[in-house]
């Protein structure tokens, strides 16, 4: 079925008629995907103490749509784009991509699947070597996998920078010589290289000013419906992930605690958290912005090491009830293809005082 979802004033579904993979024909699906990290070693090197950086995460991916992954810092977004992009392996879960579980890849195998998935870091600078020009940066990934000789590497990246509205010239430049935005575009050059169906954006914009981000967010939209593509956006910026995504997951401390077609999320946040990342996005209206009801937080997020019980939000949402220290809320679905983890709407009900809206306060003039 085409997705005809509207997102940020583009038609979702429009990217089926794009000349690059046909759609349905590419999926990346993650179930139940763990990760953790040491926190600290005893006395012979083992860990005596971990982190879940990624904590029981499903997540789908289809050919040709935008699913964006929005929360804190420490919210395990960045951990599980890396598991999808399988620079990191799952403690527990698997990673299939086009139907084929990536878990036993090794060699020639394990390389032949990642040319079909590339990453865009978030720091464009130190994603290239100061001392090799922009055609080596960009032709690498066509030398390595065979695909050019190093004789051809300079016109082969000049083809590809004209794909991300670059000139030509630039192929003889160092990364010093070119403005951050100019980077970007260098980083998503060279990630189209091999022609991938998956590109993995781990915030792509956050390290840009405000007019080069809008440029960047704008070729990524335009890439994908000239050829297909389909996006992971990592973000902590849900304007970013807004203009962008056809479906967002909203995570906190390691766990997916909202997901949803986008303007599904937008207009009727569901989770408390939710709520509160919206109300801090700006709206271009001044008068509309002025009337808006900001929900700030209270208090620090726990220590991912010493979780609570139950909701691992309760600390900080303002609608706790008993049964929240009791209850730890999965991810159920309330709605068709939207889906939350909170006792609000998946359990015993709002308690007392709790709004009856679920516009949390934000509007969508």
């Amino acid at each position: 079925m085409t997705d005809t979802t509207h997102t940020g004033g583009r038609t979702a579904g429009a990217l089926d008629e794009g000349g690059g993979h046909p759609a349905g024909t590419h999926a990346l699906e993650a179930r139940g995907l763990v990760k953790t990290f040491p926190l600290s070693r005893n006395v012979l090197g083992r860990p005596v103490s971990r982190v879940r950086a990624v904590d029981g995460v499903d997540l789908d991916v289809t050919a040709g749509m935008t699913v964006g992954v929005v929360g804190e810092s420490g919210s395990g977004k960045s951990t599980l784009g890396r598991l999808a992009s399988l620079l990191e392996r799952p403690d527990s879960g698997t990673v299939r991509l086009d139907g084929r579980d990536t878990a036993g890849l090794r060699g020639r195998e394990l390389s032949a699947v990642r040319r079909s998935l590339q990453v865009v870091f978030q720091d464009p600078f130190g994603s290239l070597d100061p001392t090799k020009t922009i055609a080596h940066a960009v032709s690498e990934p066509l030398i390595v996998h065979r695909r050019i000789r190093r004789a051809g590497s300079t016109e082969a990246a000049e083809e590809l920078l004209a794909r991300v509205g670059l000139d030509a010239g630039l192929a003889r430049r160092y990364p010093e010589q070119l403005s951050g935005g100019q980077r970007q575009r260098v980083s998503i050059a060279r990630a189209l290289a091999l022609a991938p169906w998956l590109l993995i954006a781990d915030e792509p914009t956050s390290a840009l000013d405000l007019s080069t981000r809008s440029e960047i967010l704008n070729l990524l939209l335009a890439l994908q419906q000239e050829t297909g593509l389909s996006i992971l956006l990592v973000s902590h910026d849900f304007a970013t992930v807004q203009h962008l995504a056809h479906r967002v997951a909203v995570m906190y401390l390691g766990r997916i605690v909202e997901e949803g077609p986008t303007l599904d999320v937008v207009r009727e946040p569901l989770h408390p958290y939710t709520k509160a990342l919206l109300s801090a996005v700006l709206v271009p209206d001044p008068r509309v912005q002025r009337n808006r009801s900001r929900i700030v937080l209270q208090g620090d997020a726990p220590n991912p090491a010493d979780l609570p019980s139950g909701c691992r939000f309760r600390t900080r949402c303002p609608y706790a009830m008993p049964s929240c220290a009791e209850v730890d809320p999965q991810l159920q679905p309330v709605s068709t293809g939207h889906s939350v983890a909170c006792l609000l709407h998946t359990g015993s009900g709002p308690p007392a005082g709790a709004p009856t809206s679920t516009s949390g306060g934000r509007s969508d003039a």
